[in-house]
């Protein structure tokens, strides 16, 4: 019998982290109905791909309400244990209309932070269906502090989620097993030698992660430190939108966009680098800043939302008012100058990481939760 039945986007690396766990942990008991685009089997050992994919929700089409029915069927057809919806607006929608109980939803961040809050007859029906998500699950969870309270505003007679972060894998997120480092092509003229400093955006190039930010810093930082440049990986629609910014600002030599890197490569392109830059108009939580720190990176973060979880000021890295550019490029700065404390703060952030964002801890919590809801309801 499926153990734990997982409606979760296919394509999401956090999906692939989280069910994975279960199947390694429970094979052959663990399956998966993929969201809006298909799971690769290579990155879900020991877990049943059940369907190519459920189509992504929207809410004026009528073969997404049709689809409702066939998920529900199919759900209860496999009769899990558990059902453990993944994303609380398109997955959350399929699983709070299958009627299964018990149900655990874990949200993730932007469906409970932005989507309820937009404008228009697409975001109030964006809203009702969200809350009817969290309203119908038995259980929910969610990944960090700041998340738990947004959805508490949402469903507010619900009781409190249960808190179980993203965390990070320090076995495979470590500088001591990581020797190679990622071969970035850099364009003619980027600084390079011994003194050379690299800067790290390893975000999607949106607006919400605020890459422009750090733009304008590299080019002040650049005033008093010849030998900085940055690396800006992640694909997004601002990409020539920000190497028009660096043109102008003459430093399209110092910047190099080598588009998104696979999940699997990420500790080493965390290795090449010497500080991490997250200046994000906001996060839910910011897993990019614990997994460079995981990598002994110092990280620059900004001082709202979720992003406050994820760092101790002046211990394992930086806070920065959002927009302050100045700021973040006066830190940029300081850090390159100073090698000694670039060490200190990525010590610590390690040791900050493995304390309180290991992942099979976490995972051997949730499963405890997990294994808890089963017992009760199987009594």
């Amino acid at each position: 019998m499926t153990r734990i039945l997982f409606i979760a986007p296919g394509d999401n690396s956090h999906t692939w982290k989280w069910v994975s766990w279960y199947g390694r942990k429970y094979p052959g008991e663990i399956s998966l109905l993929p969201y809006q685009a298909p799971a690769p089997e290579e990155m879900l050992p020991g877990v049943k791909i059940l369907d190519p994919f459920i189509p992504p929700f929207k809410i004026a089409s009528v073969s997404s309400w049709t689809e409702i029915g066939r998920v529900k069927r199919l759900v209860h057809e496999i009769r899990p244990k558990l059902l453990h919806v993944l994303w609380a607006y398109g997955s959350g929608t399929y699983g709070a209309r299958s009627d299964y109980k018990p149900t655990i939803l874990s949200p993730w961040g932007s469906e409970i932070t932005i989507f309820p809050n937009q404008k228009g007859l697409k975001g109030m029906v964006q809203r009702r269906l969200i809350v009817e998500a969290l309203g119908k699950a038995d259980y929910l969870c969610a990944t960090s502090k700041f998340l738990a309270s947004a959805i508490n505003e949402l469903v507010p007679d619900k009781p409190s989620p249960d808190i179980f972060s993203y965390g990070v894998n320090t076995s495979v997120f470590d500088p001591d097993r990581v020797t190679d480092k990622f071969e970035f092509k850099w364009p003619d003229g980027a600084p390079l030698g011994d003194r050379t400093v690299t800067v790290g955006f390893f975000k999607a190039l949106k607006p919400k992660y605020g890459p422009e930010f750090l733009v304008d810093a590299i080019a002040m930082a650049s005033r008093v430190i010849p030998g900085i440049r940055c690396v800006m990986a992640g694909s997004g629609d601002m990409k020539d939108q920000l190497v028009e910014q660096a043109r102008k600002l003459g430093i399209v030599d110092r910047i190099v966009f080598p588009g998104r890197i696979p999940y699997e490569d990420m500790p080493k392109a965390l290795n090449s680098i010497d500080i991490f830059a997250m200046p994000s108009r906001y996060e839910e939580l910011g897993v990019a800043a614990l997994e460079a720190s995981a990598m002994r990176v110092p990280v620059i973060v900004t001082d709202r939302w979720g992003m406050k979880e994820v760092m101790i000021d002046g211990v394992t890295g930086v806070f920065i008012g959002m927009g302050d550019t100045e700021k973040l490029a006066e830190n940029l700065i300081e850090l390159s100058n100073n090698p000694t404390l670039r060490l200190e703060l990525g010590k610590a952030g390690r040791e900050f990481v493995k304390e309180k964002y290991e992942f099979d801890k976490i995972m051997e919590a949730s499963d405890e939760y997990s294994t808890r809801i089963i017992e009760e309801y199987s009594s």
